[in-house]
């Protein structure tokens, strides 16, 4: 058997050994969520799939027409990289990646049926890219970065992308997808691998974990956890996962005991309402002797095709409003309470006891790359948690999606603090939040839950919005008769019609006269 079919991952020699060593070793065993389900997919393709820049196995090569230029312009970013990090050939580099292939493959819930060389090409051509990408904004927002890097100006390397504020947003939003990751272990072999030579100062251990850190604080549309230890940041399946942790947790982990081991590491259609049907089961008594049959049945016909399921079907019954949820921020406003930031989304809490009534809620930055981070972190929760477990983040935005209802709703989270607003109109910001779709599953997280029940509490127990409430629901009733009794009307009219068009009406009335 030749090199290259010893090594194929399709080999059963090789499938066999991946099963047992899953069975062998002690360590916990977990595949890292990189697939988007299709239920959240489906509300919104271009939020989960990379409009600019294909990252990873699962969308390297959708090289459509929009993706061409850029993989192009991105091939050539790494060549530019890689002169300057090393001075072996790519080819060899790719050889030396191809290590760490079976660790990749095992990230992935879905077969990956490429070659290991491909795979190879696939992590050297995207890593590269992508750790260019941490540099730049890393030696950008960090300034302790200045004399860490020598003869590295990724400015240059990026070429005109930094200058183009549109395309280098929309490659920011790209390396947030769920489904455009890259490994975490694959960014942190190139960095060992590329970046010793080039350190001046500093560790080379710290140094990847501060671009991240960086990187993702740069992009949270939440505050992130500041210190977090760089032994753990690269323990994270990807950058999405990390930046969901950062956002998660209220303190930073303990560190491993044991010592970080390289060799060890690496060893190796949208759904809507149904049509409308008619119901043809109607009996007409015929009250008096009519000689022509074609007119009866032209009769018939008329009468039969009216929408008489809109009087009397039963099922049939007022359009269902929008499920509430909470109370919008306007209306929560109009009752008295303020709206309070607090530093964590655990710490969302509704309290009736102060004066005045406040509503504790994390500051929010919203610019053009909010809505896909949001999106697909809630998508990371939502696969990544157990059955067990609270989607804090997810009912968190599920709140805020009632909460922010309108332009008014954004100019009172506006005024309180809670929202700061990059670019954007208070129109789209509107369009964000109610575009979130519902979980899969249940959230149930206890203190969000808790927070949503006390502020509906509060906001109905008020007198006036009693009363509101009290007369609508009066009124309803007789609204419903209304509505029934026009439609009678309105049918009646309509068969009155058809019987005239089939023995004419108006002229017998002549006649008669």
């Amino acid at each position: 058997m030749s090199t290259t079919s010893r090594h194929d991952y399709n080999s059963p020699d090789v499938w066999v050994r991946a099963i047992n060593k899953i069975f062998n070793n002690n360590t916990p065993f977990r595949i890292g969520a990189f697939i988007v389900p299709d239920s959240l997919r489906d509300s919104k393709l271009e939020a989960y799939f990379p409009q600019v820049v294909g990252l990873g196995p699962l969308h390297h090569s959708r090289l459509k027409v929009q993706l061409m230029h850029m993989h192009i312009y991105k091939l050539g970013v790494v060549r530019k990289i890689h002169h300057k990090f090393g001075q072996n050939s790519f080819g060899e580099f790719v050889r030396e990646l191809r290590r760490v292939v079976p660790s990749v493959r095992e990230c992935y819930p879905r077969h990956l049926d490429a070659h290991d060389f491909h795979i190879s090409y696939i992590m050297a051509i995207d890593g590269l890219f992508l750790l260019v990408l941490l540099l730049h904004d890393y030696g950008i927002r960090n300034e302790s970065n200045d004399g860490i890097l020598q003869n590295i100006d990724t400015s240059d390397i990026l070429g005109g992308l930094v200058k183009n504020e549109g395309t280098r947003e929309g490659i920011l939003r790209d390396t947030m997808m769920l489904e455009n990751q890259i490994p975490m272990l694959v960014l942190d072999y190139i960095s060992r691998t590329k970046l010793t030579y080039a350190i001046v100062g500093g560790s080379i251990e710290n140094l990847l974990p501060q671009m991240l850190l960086g990187y993702c604080k740069a992009l949270s549309p939440l505050d992130v956890l500041e210190d977090y230890p760089a032994s753990i940041a690269l323990k994270h399946a990807h950058l999405l996962e990390f930046l969901y942790h950062l956002i998660m947790l209220t303190e930073p982990p303990k560190p491993p005991q044991e010592d970080f081991d390289a060799e060890q590491e690496y060893g190796g259609r949208p759904g809507g309402p149904p049509e409308e049907e008619y119901d043809g089961g109607v009996s007409v008594n015929v009250m008096m002797a009519l000689p022509d049959l074609l007119s009866l049945a032209e009769l018939l016909k008329g009468l039969v095709e009216l929408p008489w399921s809109k009087l009397f079907n039963p099922s049939d019954k007022a359009p269902v409003e929008k499920e509430i949820l909470i109370p919008t921020a306007s209306k929560l406003c109009s009752v008295g309470v303020q709206f309070v930031r607090t530093n964590h989304v655990t710490a969302t809490e509704f309290e009736v006891e102060g004066d005045p009534v406040s509503f504790k809620l994390p500051f929010i930055k919203l610019n053009a790359n909010t809505e896909v981070i949001i999106r697909n972190l809630v998508a990371y929760e939502q696969i990544s948690k157990l059955e067990s477990e609270s989607l804090v983040l997810t009912r968190f935005f599920e709140m805020m999606n009632g909460i922010i209802e309108t332009e008014e709703d954004v100019k009172v989270l506006k005024y309180h603090g809670i929202l700061r607003i990059e670019s954007m109109k208070d129109d789209e910001v509107v369009k964000i939040f109610s575009g979130m779709s519902k979980s899969v599953r249940l959230a149930n997280p206890p203190n969000i839950d808790k927070a949503i029940e006390e502020a509906n509490k509060y906001y109905n127990g008020q007198l006036d919005v009693m009363i509101r409430k009290f007369i609508k629901k009066c009124l309803s009733p007789s609204r419903n008769i209304i509505r029934k009794f026009w439609a009678a009307f309105v049918l009646i009219i309509l068969a009155y019609e058809v019987y005239c068009s089939v023995y004419g009406c108006a002229s017998k009335c002549k006649k008669s006269n």
